[in-house]
């Protein structure tokens, strides 16, 4: 019965070991030494950089020491006060790098369209410009035909008038023509007559 509670312990103590280990971070302004042992009197078998991702193993409650497996796979103890739990700023460097030239490139691309955008317009501007030019240079020209056209009534209505006033002072010069030698031939038609009366008569004598 123990052998069997025995194995089942040991059995239970990788998983153990797993279910504690956490990931953590060496601080960004530190250059940690890897010890042997939980206390800077072990041995020194290596260093870690700034910044570095580690995996927390265990610590020591006397000596505040943690327990890491560093990127390399090597396990060691160093000083608590330069283990984090945030992530630290080396670790981050490569998400930032990439969310700045993500951003970068998509201010670019709205650069690129705004300068599309104002092209665009101003494309359309310059077309509702020369649109504009033209329909003035239209309208210039009705207003010249019109103030022609409107010469050219004024001449003819002129004309019109010089020749309905010619056409009544003729009217009125033939009609007193006429009227006048009405006159003369109503005096002179009577006195024909008596002319050839008084001829006759002295003939005849």
């Amino acid at each position: 019965m123990k052998s069997k509670l025995l194995v089942a312990l040991l059995c239970y103590l990788p998983w153990l070991g797993m279910a504690t280990a956490a990931p953590r971070y060496i601080s960004d302004n530190v250059y940690a030494y890897l010890h042997a042992g939980p206390s800077n009197k072990y041995r020194i078998i290596g260093s870690i950089n700034a910044g570095e991702p580690v995996v927390q193993l265990d610590q020591d409650k006397t000596t505040e020491y943690v327990q890491v497996r560093d990127g390399e796979g090597r396990t060691g103890w160093v000083d608590g006060q330069f283990i984090q739990r945030e992530e630290s700023f080396r670790s981050r460097l490569p998400s930032l790098e990439e969310e700045l030239t993500n951003t970068k490139q998509l201010l670019g691309s709205v650069d690129e369209r705004h300068e599309q955008d104002m092209l665009d317009k101003t494309t359309r501007l310059q077309q509702q410009e020369q649109e504009l030019s033209q329909v003035h240079e239209q309208l210039n020209e009705l207003r010249r035909q019109h103030a022609k056209l409107e010469r050219e009534n004024q001449r003819l209505s002129s004309l019109m008038d010089d020749k309905e006033h010619k056409m009544r002072l003729d009217w009125l010069l033939n009609g007193g023509l006429v009227a006048g030698a009405g006159v003369l031939f109503g005096i002179l038609l009577p006195m024909i007559p008596l002319r050839r009366r008084r001829n006759q008569g002295r003939w005849m004598n």
